[in-house]
């Protein structure tokens, strides 16, 4: 099965499968949201569905490339990521007979498949990209950083801080006069 910038997937038929059962998917997604200010394009992944006991389990390799920001720059450039997931989902509701299921407690993380026998693979694919991205993020190994004649002469000082330079300056020149 092939999805299109779509993470939602139904998996009726899976539920009503045999346990062992399992279905490959392969997944792609122009633009994916990692977090509030953090884009993903290109992403793929490569999933399996497996039927389990109490539900499915949702296993396979996400890989995308991150628009982040240099650390040292703060230019934006392509990361690329790519990391393994795996993700347990139970029915809130049985396939068969339409009644709803006990849910487990809420300090588990298990996704839910929704009334319409649909899981999202949304946040796991979200958590293990962000898990993949560097911590601090350089667009090359040599990169220089913000250089000075971007900000001005260093001689000169930040001009937001001029005001803070006055007061110094007045300070002093009240201690020189006692």
């Amino acid at each position: 099965m092939d999805l299109k910038n779509d993470t939602v997937i139904n998996v009726a038929q899976l539920m009503k499968d045999d346990i062992g059962a399992a279905r490959k998917v392969r997944m792609s997604l122009d633009w994916f949201a990692l977090d509030q200010d953090l884009m993903a394009k290109d992403v793929t992944a490569n999933l399996r569905l497996t039927r389990i006991t109490h539900g499915i389990l949702a296993s396979g390799l996400v890989a995308g490339i991150a628009m982040v920001e240099c650390v040292r720059c703060l230019e934006l450039y392509d990361q690329p990521f790519s990391a393994d997931f795996d993700q347990e989902y139970r029915p809130t509701i049985d396939v068969r007979s339409g009644v709803a299921l006990d849910q487990p407690p809420a300090d588990e993380e298990l996704g839910l498949i929704d009334a319409s026998h649909e899981l999202d693979l949304a946040e796991p694919m979200r958590q293990v990209a962000i898990l993949d991205l560097p911590i601090k993020p350089l667009c090359r190994d040599d990169c220089a950083g913000v250089g000075p004649s971007e900000f001005g002469d260093d001689d000169e000082g930040d001009r937001r801080l001029g005001v803070l330079g006055q007061l110094l300056a007045s300070e002093d020149e009240t201690i020189d006069d006692e």
